[in-house]
């Protein structure tokens, strides 16, 4: 009977600190930082109509965490351009072919795997899937702006 309770209490014990693991809180909403790559190193850089340029995403409020390299889908919201995923964790090559206005726009969907990230928001502790427009198990993180110089 001992060995039973015990057990049952070693495995309670082990399955609430997975359970655990799997909730990230956060205290503020996290900022994307779009970065290019060689030769330049700027965040949020400009962008050239016919150049590709590599770009890659940070969120340093996520450094510290396991979520840190979960995937991130930049999705253009106007210009016609081509996005590639490199083999590098969220990096990319972004080439704009034809832009209509001075400034490309992102939408930053953050992939959210097997984690629940609750965000402090007016004291309470609020799931970022009621926070942030929600789909396929991503959540649209940010809306970010970069120049385009023709």
């Amino acid at each position: 009977m001992m060995r039973l309770i015990l057990a049952f209490g070693i495995t309670f014990l082990l399955f609430t600190n997975i359970s655990a693991q799997d909730t990230i809180r956060l205290q503020r909403k996290p900022q994307v930082i779009l970065r290019s790559w060689y030769p330049e190193f700027k965040e949020f850089p400009e962008l050239k109509v016919g150049e590709t340029k590599i770009l890659f995403t940070i969120i340093p409020d996520l450094k510290d965490t396991f979520i840190r390299d979960n995937d991130i889908n930049l999705v253009p919201v106007n210009g016609l351009l081509e996005i590639v995923e490199t083999e590098k964790s969220n990096q990319y090559l972004v080439k704009v072919s034809k832009a209509e206005s001075k400034y490309i726009e992102f939408e930053i969907w953050f992939d959210l795997g097997n984690f629940t990230i609750l965000l402090k928001k007016n004291s309470h502790w609020e799931d970022v899937r009621n926070v942030y427009p929600f789909k396929d198990n991503r959540i649209m993180i940010q809306k970010i702006r970069l120049k385009v110089a023709k």
